[in-house]
């Protein structure tokens, strides 16, 4: 089920850049840590799990300043937890029903028809 991995999650560590639609559909017991970045749609579709961005140690960029997601990211998430360590592009969190996100800021039309979860 969407919970049978919570004891035991399995753990997934990557490096670079993703492309689109990084974590979509993720369930619950996985766990994505990415370092880098990743284009748009990350978690798009996500039902559980977590998702964990940051940069590469020693980046010349301020993370409060710089966009380390894309556009559209959580776009009809249900559940589950995103973490990155910088900002999102735009539309972050659309259609967003049951997801907790940690981000640095985000471009225009942030939450669009949310009716869950926290950003």
């Amino acid at each position: 089920g969407n919970q049978g991995l919570a004891a035991s999650p399995i753990k997934i560590y990557l490096d670079g850049t993703a492309g689109q639609s990084f974590g979509v559909w993720n369930a619950g017991g996985v766990e994505l840590y990415l370092t880098g970045d990743a284009n748009d749609y990350v978690g798009k579709g996500m039902a559980g799990g977590k998702i964990a961005i940051k940069p590469h140690l020693g980046t010349a960029f301020k993370c409060n300043e710089a966009t380390i997601i894309g556009n559209t990211c959580l776009y009809g998430a249900t559940g589950g937890k995103l973490f990155a360590a910088g900002k999102a592009g735009e539309r972050f969190g659309v259609r967003n029903s049951g997801t907790i996100a940690v981000i640095e800021g985000a471009g225009d039309n942030a939450c669009e028809y949310m009716t869950g979860g926290i950003v």
